[in-house]
C-alpha cells in the first residue's frame, strides 16, 4: 500500500479534496517532519478555499525542505491567491533558482508576466481612469488599476513608480518598496524611484539596500543630505551583540562628524534617516545618542525650531483645556488601539480634544471611532512646516505625541514649541532627546529605581497602572480551529512569539535554542516581517545560532486579526522578547488566557508584561534570569495541566487590564498638573475633577 502522503497526492489529482486532507493528516500523525505531507495538506486547503491555511502548511513544508521547487511553486500560487503578486513572482523565481528546469514554476511565472490580449488599448483606458480616481481622492481604487496595468505592461518603469507613490500615499510603505525597486531595476536613471526606495530603506533599517540606493541617488543628484542619512542608518535586524555595539559606535561617530562639520541641511526630508528608531531595541540607555541626534538636526536646520505665539502670550483664550493627540498611526494599529480609549473617555467638562492625523495615513473603522469621539479632527498637511502652522493655529494647551520616531513628521514637529506642555509616552517607548519635549509619561509599575536617568524629558509616573491605555478588550475568537490551519500539528508544543522581527535581540536566540533543545516536540512560531528582507535576515542569523533546530521554526504570513486571535488562543506558550516587550500583543494574548513568559529588562520598554502580571497577582511566568525563562517556558509547554491552570487564573483575573477607569483618572491628573506647572498664573478649569476622582 502506498504511504499516506502519496495517497493524499493521488486524491488531489482526482479532485477528492476532503479525502486528500484526511490522508495528509494521517501522514503527519506518524511523522510531523514530513514535508510531502504538509505540502499535500496545503494543496487540499487551497482547493477547499482556505488560502491562509494553505500558506501556513506550505511554510511548514519549506521549513523542512527550504529549496523544494514544487513547494515553492505552490507557495507562489497561494501568495498570488491572497493578492501578493510581487511576492508570488519572487517565489517562482526562487523555485527556478533552486531548480532551473522546473516546468511548473516556469509556466506560472510566464503566466503572471504575459500581457493579456488587447492590452495596450486597455492600458490607455486604465491610465485615464486612474488619474480621474486619484484626483477624486480615491487612491486605493487608483492603485488597484495600476496593478492591473502592471499585468499588461510590466516593462514600463513609470507605472511601477506611479503604483509605488500611490501605495505610499495610502500609508502602505511596505507595499511601495518592491514597486519602487522594480522601477529602478527597469530604469536606474529614474531619480524619483531611486530616491523613494532610498528613503524607505534608510527609514526601515535595510542598510545594504540603503547603501546601494544612496550611492545611486548621489550619482544622479549629489547632496550632503543623502550622505548624512546614509551615515546615520542603523540596521533593523542585528546579526549579533557585537554588531549592535559596532552599529551604535558608528552611529555616534557619524553624529559627531556631522556636527563638527557644521553641515547645513538643504532638504530635511532627504537628510534625516529613521535610524534612531532602532536604538530602542538594543537594550541600552539611549539618552546621549538621542540628545546628540536632536542637537545635530537643530544645528543643521535651525528653521525646524519655532515657538507658537500663544505659548509666550501672558494669557490664554478662555475655555476648556485644549489637548491634541497627534500621530500618523491613528487607525487599526497598535497606536490607534492604545489611543482611542483615552480620546473617548476624557472629561469633556475640562478637556477639549483634538485628533491630529499626520498624513499620508491609512483611515479605517478605528479612525472613524476616534473622529466621532474627538471634539475636533484635523488632517495635517504632509509638509511638516504647513502642519506645524496648522497646529500652532489651534492654540493647544497640551500636545500629546502618541509616538515619536516611528516616522519622520512627528519627530520634526516635536522640535518646535507648539503648546505650553508637550509630552510623549509609551507609543514608541524611548526617550526622544528633544529639548522641547517636556514630559515622558510612564507608570510606577514599569519603571526601575534609576528610571529618571533613562529620559531627557521629565519623567512623570502614573500610579498603579498595568497599562497606560484605556484598552478595549479584544473580541475573542468565535471558534478555535484545528492547528493545521497554521501549519501546526495537534501534538506540537507551540511556542509563539508574535512580535515584530526587529524585537528579536540576538541574546534571545540562546533562550530559543534552550527551549527547543529541551523540548523535542517544541515548535517555534514567528510572524514574517512586512519587509521580506527582515525575514531573510532573521533566517540567516538563525542558520548560525539555531542551526540544530531550524526545521522546528515556522514563519507564518501576517494574519487577519480574527485569525491572529485564533493563533494566540491555540498557542501553548507565548514568548515575550527581551529588552523590548509586547504591549498590544501581551494584552491580546492575555485576553484569551495564553500564558506569556517574560524576563523584565533594565528599561521601561522591557517591563510591560511583568506589570500586567503583577496587577493580576500572577507571578510564576515572570523569570529572574535567562535560565529560569527557559525553565518556565518548557514547563508550560510540556505540562498541559500546569499550562491550563495558569490559563484559568489569567482568564479569571485579566479584567483589571481592560477599560480601566483609573487610566483616564491618572492621565487627567497628569494633564492638570502639567498645565499648572507650565503656566501657574492661569486659572485652569477643573471644577468637575473632584467629583470624578471620588466616584
Amino acid at each position: 500500500m502506498k504511504d499516506a502522503a502519496a495517497l493524499a497526492e493521488l486524491d488531489i489529482d482526482q479532485r477528492r479534496w476532503e479525502s486528500a486532507r484526511r490522508w495528509a493528516r494521517l501522514a503527519l500523525s506518524s511523522r510531523r517532519s514530513d514535508a510531502r505531507g504538509w505540502h499535500a495538506l496545503g494543496r487540499a486547503h487551497k482547493e477547499l478555499g482556505d488560502w491562509h491555511a494553505a500558506l501556513a502548511c506550505y511554510r511548514r513544508a519549506l521549513s523542512i525542505e527550504p529549496r523544494n521547487p514544487m513547494i515553492l511553486t505552490s507557495l507562489g500560487t497561494a501568495l498570488y491567491g491572497v493578492g501578493r503578486r510581487d511576492r508570488a513572482v519572487d517565489t517562482y523565481r526562487d523555485a527556478l533558482a533552486a531548480h532551473p528546469d522546473h516546468a511548473g514554476a516556469r509556466a506560472s511565472l510566464a503566466a503572471l508576466m504575459r500581457p493579456p490580449p488587447g492590452g495596450m488599448h486597455r492600458l490607455a483606458q486604465i491610465r485615464e481612469e486612474a488619474q480621474r480616481l486619484h484626483r477624486a481622492g480615491r487612491a486605493a481604487e487608483a492603485l488597484s488599476l495600476h496593478r492591473e496595468a502592471l499585468l499588461i505592461a510590466p516593462q514600463f518603469a513609470g507605472i511601477w513608480l506611479s503604483a509605488g507613490l500611490l501605495a505610499n500615499e495610502l500609508g502602505q510603505q511596505w507595499a511601495s518598496l518592491p514597486l519602487f525597486e522594480e522601477a529602478v531595476r527597469l530604469d536606474s536613471s529614474l531619480f524619483a524611484a531611486v530616491e523613494a526606495a532610498r528613503r524607505i530603506c534608510v527609514g526601515v533599517g535595510l542598510i545594504d539596500k540603503a547603501a546601494r540606493y544612496s550611492d545611486l541617488a548621489y550619482s544622479l543628484m549629489p547632496s550632503d543630505d543623502i550622505k548624512i542619512a546614509r551615515a546615520l542608518c542603523i540596521a533593523a535586524i542585528q546579526p549579533s551583540v557585537e554588531a549592535i555595539r559596532d552599529s551604535r559606535r558608528a552611529y555616534e561617530q557619524g553624529l559627531d562628524a556631522a556636527t563638527s562639520a557644521h553641515l547645513k541641511v538643504a532638504n530635511i526630508a532627504a537628510a534625516h534617516g529613521m535610524g534612531a528608531f532602532f536604538l530602542a531595541y538594543h537594550g541600552e540607555n539611549d539618552c546621549r545618542l538621542q540628545a546628540k541626534a536632536a542637537r545635530l538636526l537643530l544645528e543643521a536646520a535651525p528653521d525646524l525650531s519655532m515657538t507658537s505665539p500663544h505659548c509666550a502670550a501672558p494669557e490664554r483664550r478662555r475655555g476648556r483645556i485644549r489637548i491634541g493627540f497627534i500621530s500618523a498611526f491613528l487607525f487599526d494599529h497598535s497606536i490607534g488601539k492604545t489611543t482611542r480609549g483615552l480620546i473617548s473617555e476624557l472629561d469633556r467638562e475640562i478637556f477639549e480634544v483634538f485628533l491630529l492625523r499626520i498624513t499620508p495615513s491609512k483611515s479605517d473603522e478605528v479612525t472613524e471611532l476616534m473622529r466621532r469621539a474627538a471634539d475636533h479632527a484635523v488632517e495635517l498637511d504632509a509638509d511638516h512646516a504647513v502642519a506645524r502652522d496648522q497646529i500652532s493655529a489651534l492654540e493647544l494647551d497640551i500636545l500629546f505625541y502618541q509616538d515619536i520616531g516611528m516616522e519622520l513628521t512627528s519627530y520634526l514637529l516635536a522640535l518646535s514649541r507648539l503648546a505650553p506642555v508637550q509630552c510623549v509616552s509609551f507609543g514608541h517607548p524611548n526617550t526622544t532627546g528633544i529639548p522641547n519635549m517636556d514630559y515622558f509619561i510612564s507608570s510606577d509599575l514599569y519603571e526601575p529605581g534609576d528610571a529618571a536617568s533613562h529620559y531627557t524629558e521629565k519623567l512623570f509616573l502614573l500610579e498603579d497602572l498595568a497599562t497606560l491605555a484605556y484598552y478595549h478588550r479584544p473580541d475573542p475568537p468565535r471558534d478555535v480551529p484545528d492547528r493545521e490551519v497554521f501549519g501546526l500539528h495537534e501534538s506540537d508544543h507551540v511556542y509563539l512569539c508574535p512580535q515584530t522581527l526587529f524585537k528579536l535581540h540576538p541574546q534571545f536566540d540562546e533562550l530559543l535554542l534552550g527551549i527547543l533543545t529541551r523540548d523535542p516536540d517544541g515548535v517555534l512560531v514567528l510572524i514574517r516581517g512586512q519587509y521580506e528582507d527582515y525575514t531573510n535576515q532573521i533566517r540567516q542569523r538563525f542558520s548560525r545560532t539555531l542551526k540544530s533546530v531550524l526545521e522546528r521554526i515556522v514563519f507564518l504570513d501576517p494574519l487577519p486579526f480574527p485569525r491572529f486571535m485564533q493563533l494566540l488562543a491555540i498557542a501553548d506558550v507565548c514568548l515575550d522578547t527581551l529588552h523590548f516587550n509586547g504591549m498590544n500583543s501581551s494584552l491580546e494574548a492575555l485576553s484569551v488566557g495564553t500564558p506569556i513568559v517574560t524576563l523584565p529588562g533594565a528599561f521601561q520598554r522591557g517591563r510591560h508584561t511583568q506589570a500586567m502580571y503583577r496587577k493580576m497577582g500572577i507571578l510564576e511566568c515572570i523569570a529572574d534570569d535567562a535560565a529560569q525563562y527557559v525553565d518556565i517556558a518548557v514547563g508550560l509547554g510540556r505540562d498541559k495541566g500546569r499550562a491550563q491552570a495558569v490559563r484559568e487564573r489569567i482568564l479569571a483575573r485579566n479584567g483589571v487590564l481592560y477599560e480601566d477607569r483609573r487610566v483616564v483618572i491618572e492621565f487627567e491628573r497628569f494633564f492638570r498638573h502639567a498645565v499648572r506647572e507650565a503656566r501657574p498664573h492661569i486659572a485652569w478649569p477643573d471644577a468637575a475633577a473632584g467629583s470624578r476622582e471620588s466616584s
